[in-house]
């Protein structure tokens, strides 16, 4: 069953919407270049799931 969309359904996604319009110009520039922090990343998602 669809239900109309209510503004306090998703406040996670309402929040990252507003950081990423508020830090535009940084995500622009991040994903304009060609290199990235991807495998960084990874290995310390890996580190922290590790920790808990």
């Amino acid at each position: 069953m669809h239900r109309p969309h209510r503004n306090d359904d998703l406040p996670g996604l309402r929040t990252l919407a507003a950081d990423v319009y508020r830090d535009r110009d940084a995500v622009s520039v991040g994903l304009a270049l060609p290199s990235n922090s991807g495998v960084v990343e990874g290995h310390v998602n890996r580190i922290k799931m590790l920790k808990h």
